[in-house]
């Protein structure tokens, strides 16, 4: 029955339909017993290998096989099967930031826990060397000796030329290749809340040789190095020697010194500003400078297009000139920071960072476009000088008729005064304590023309002249036009009243 037959599995022969675990030993079973046709021991290695080559997914598609198959660029119009739903998705971000959060605590914990105990170091050192130790080990407990045979990082045993050390942070014991000196100094700074580039928080004394294990890494970072000495009797000598000057450091191990390390690092990138940062806050700086100028150019232009004498044709010229070299400025700082880090091939920058070094570049066309390129050319001298006087022309033309005008207005004042004559007595008589009395030109009243006389040897309008062309150089170089207007205005008047002064002490005398 078919029941009570017995089921072959693995490897059976298929002449004597024996049963072996391995392909092997199917092999060697039929070299032996069934080798008197070679052709198909030659089939059955041959299916083995395919076998093989299939279990492992090393099967390769044959030539024929390809060229068979359809273009990948062409696909048949029979696979076309339209548009799919999408499958399954999973996100792993949760579980990514699960395992970083955890490592980052980790680490984050350990340094908190180095830097508090760093804290409590610092924290009323003794300086006697014997007094020093004891609070250390108060702070944090030492390994005991005996318990430690090897040196945990590089694991060599200690002797007597290398003798065992133990970190002042975590207390394990170490030789003293893999240990490194934490100046006092560097120590307070990682602990106080001073920041890491505030220069005031360092003393003069900061300033030491290589042998007080600091070496500066760069601006606001400094990096731990290991003592220079090539044992521990140097160091004994050391203590001996000098036993001031070997108490400006603490000894601890190379992962306490890297976590440390990592901390500085850390602090510094706040501080640390991108290379494109430094060139757009230049470009900024630039931008508004030019705005600055175009507006008083603008003004400038408009008060010499109508032929005025308040601002000077030199003067917004320079002008021009200086708004011309700020926009080159801007357009080759904008040419940089479009092709930064191109070239860079071990770091390219990314599509992003790509994109915003184009728009800066974009904004600062723009600017140069609506803001620079539009200024308006300044008239040339025959031109200017030919607006000032069709300016000349027409200001006489209003002045003469503003003098016609005047002349009807003194004509209409006398009639109206005939009226007011006869009325004069009466309103006289009712205001007696109020008297009404018209002074105008045709009455003969103005300013007066007397001046006092002043001795030469005070007179301060000279010493005011000469103050006003020092402001009115001071001005120009500052660019600030409107007030050279204004002191030049003053130096006119002044120089005016002291001719005047001049004539009239002339006239008296």
């Amino acid at each position: 029955m078919a029941d009570s037959e017995k089921v072959l599995e693995g490897f059976i022969c298929p002449i004597c339909m024996t049963e072996f675990k391995a392909p092997n030993q199917l092999t060697k079973h039929f070299e032996d017993f069934h080798n008197d046709d070679p052709e198909i021991l030659r089939s059955l290695k041959d299916l083995f290998g395919k076998a093989k080559k299939k279990i492992l997914k090393q099967d390769e598609i044959s030539e024929a096989f390809t060229r068979a198959l359809p273009s990948a660029k062409q696909p048949s119009p029979e696979l076309n099967w339209g548009p799919q739903e999408i499958g399954a998705m999973k996100s792993h971000t949760a579980y990514f930031k699960e395992v970083r959060n955890a490592r980052l605590e980790r680490y984050s914990t350990e340094t908190n826990k180095l830097l508090i105990r760093l804290d409590k170091l610092l924290n009323n050192l003794p300086s006697d060397p014997v007094d020093r130790k004891v609070h250390e080990r108060a702070i944090v407990p030492w390994i005991d000796e005996k318990d430690v045979k090897l040196c945990p990082t590089c694991a060599k045993s200690f002797h007597v030329a290398r003798r065992k050390h133990h970190c002042r942070l975590c207390g394990a014991v170490m030789c003293h290749t893999c240990t490194v000196f934490l100046s006092l100094q560097e120590a307070r700074k990682m602990t106080s809340p001073v920041s890491v580039q505030d220069d005031s928080a360092i003393s003069p004394t900061s300033e030491r040789p290589i042998a007080e294990r600091i070496v500066r890494a760069g601006i606001g970072l400094t990096k731990l190095a290991r003592s220079p000495s090539s044992g521990s009797l140097n160091s004994v000598l050391a203590l001996v020697n000098d036993p001031a000057g070997s108490e400006q450091h603490f000894r601890i191990c190379t992962h306490c010194a890297s976590l440390l390390d990592a901390r500085e690092k850390q602090k510094a990138k706040h501080f640390d500003k991108p290379i494109v940062c430094q060139f757009y806050e230049k470009m900024r700086a630039y931008m508004e400078e030019a705005s600055q100028h175009v507006k008083m150019y603008n003004k400038m232009w408009e008060s010499l297009s109508e032929g005025e004498s308040t601002y000077n044709l030199e003067d917004a010229q320079a002008l021009r000139v200086k708004i011309a070299k700020l926009g080159e400025n801007i357009d080759l700082i904008s040419k940089r920071i479009s092709v930064l880090g191109t070239r860079c091939v071990e770091n390219p920058p990314q599509e992003q960072e790509l994109r915003l070094h184009h728009m800066v570049r974009v904004s600062a066309m723009i600017f140069l476009k609506e803001e620079l390129l539009s200024v308006q050319p300044l008239p040339s001298a025959e031109g200017y000088a030919e607006l000032q006087a069709e300016r000349q022309r027409r200001l006489e033309a209003r002045i003469a008729y503003e003098r016609q005008l005047e002349e009807e207005q003194r004509d209409r004042s006398k009639e109206q005064r005939k009226r007011e004559t006869w009325n004069a007595e009466a309103r006289s008589a009712v205001k007696e304590n109020q008297t009404v009395v018209i002074l105008n030109q045709s009455h003969g009243w103005g300013p007066s023309n007397v001046t006092p006389k002043m001795p030469s040897s005070m007179d301060p309008i000279i010493e005011q002249m000469s103050n006003l062309r020092a402001y009115i150089k001071q001005a120009r170089d500052d660019c600030r036009y409107d007030e050279v207007a204004t002191l030049e205005s003053n130096l006119k008047e002044l120089q005016s009243l002291y001719f005047t002064m001049k004539q009239s002490s002339n006239s008296d005398g």
